[in-house]
């Protein structure tokens, strides 16, 4: 039996580094059009004239980072040279007194269209088995499937023996966006004054950074006028949802000197009216459950949101000023 050990592997929260990336960008004096889709795009007296579902806006330059539709709007830009066919990664997590099991991520040798099925720890003291890779048809077909958790058990034992006798929390489902191509594509066309970073797969999280300064770079090269800002970028502290660090809940200093981080709103992952509360005033606030699922770690133990569920709503309107059934309305 052998075996490669890389000691610097890590494991990352999926939710809080776009958040943050956003929120920094929003602080910095970034406008943020949220359930905004861009529908056509054209070239007008040198200027991007970009039609939305909501109206449009002109611009200089238009930067594509549209992931599963990037495809779809390089085409509206007059581009070709790759097409976005979604890639299904089912996964599965167990409980979180699944977690002493394993103490790193245990990843089979990958092949060429992906790194295998794996089981990690993740940030929130649960552990995950998965993604399975599937290319499928649909952009928005992110239901579970019979033979994918089926496939996903199958080999839950030849990793981890122990998992089969663990309680499944729930399981979820993503899309990457795979294209005919083996690597990202990424490029700038200055004379269209046009950028696109398309075909970005499972590592674009972690890559983000790194991919971000190459498109700077080349948008710097193209002719983009770039400049520092002279303070800097806004200094951010984003709420911690891991389990790495003290969460709010067992913070005694913290619950002194503001009760409502140890009123429990959520048992199952132990998210407070306080954390819920900054949420819901924070300078991108969630629309609706789903936001505020993955801003706080609320829905997503045990019960899986049959306890707190109730009451979430009620606690957002009454933060935002919007009503109970508007933010249970499914997201459009």
């Amino acid at each position: 039996l052998g075996a490669l050990e890389i000691p610097d592997e890590y494991t990352v929260c999926p939710f809080t580094p776009p958040l943050a990336y956003a929120t920094q960008a929003v602080l910095a004096g970034v406008e943020l059009r949220r359930s905004e889709a861009v529908t056509g795009l054209r070239r007008r007296d040198g200027r991007w004239q970009v039609e939305t579902s909501r109206g449009g806006l002109s611009a200089e330059w238009v930067v594509n980072a549209a992931g599963l539709h990037s495809d779809e709007v390089h085409l509206m830009a007059g581009h070709t040279g790759f097409t976005v066919t979604p890639r299904r990664g089912e996964l599965i997590v167990y409980d979180k007194l699944a977690r002493p099991l394993i103490g790193h991520i245990i990843l089979p040798v990958p092949t060429a269209t992906t790194k295998g099925v794996l089981v990690a720890p993740t940030v929130f003291g649960n552990v995950m088995l998965g993604p399975t890779a599937v290319d499928i048809d649909r952009k928005d077909d992110t239901i579970s499937t019979a033979e994918g958790i089926a496939y996903l058990r199958s080999l839950a034992p030849r990793l981890v023996p122990a998992l089969a006798e663990q309680e499944v929390t729930a399981t979820y489902v993503g899309l990457r966006a795979a294209t005919e191509h083996g690597d990202y594509l990424i490029g700038v066309d200055g004379r269209e004054r046009y950028a696109w970073a398309g075909g970005i797969r499972s590592t674009g999280l972690t890559a983000s950074m790194a991919i971000a300064e190459h498109v700077r770079d080349e948008l710097d090269r193209a002719g983009l006028a770039l400049r520092e800002r002279p303070d800097g970028l806004p200094a951010l502290r984003m709420p911690n949802i891991g389990d790495a660090a003290t969460r709010p809940y067992a913070d005694t200093d913290l619950i002194s000197s503001d009760p409502e981080y140890g009123r429990i709103v959520c048992f199952c992952e132990r998210v407070t009216r306080g954390e819920i509360r900054d949420a819901a005033r924070s300078p991108i606030p969630p629309a609706d459950l789903d936001g505020l699922r993955r801003r706080t770690r609320v829905l997503m133990g045990r019960c899986q949101g049959f306890f707190c569920a109730a009451h979430l709503p009620v606690i957002l309107a009454e933060e935002t000023g919007r009503s109970a059934a508007e933010i249970m309305e499914l997201p459009k």
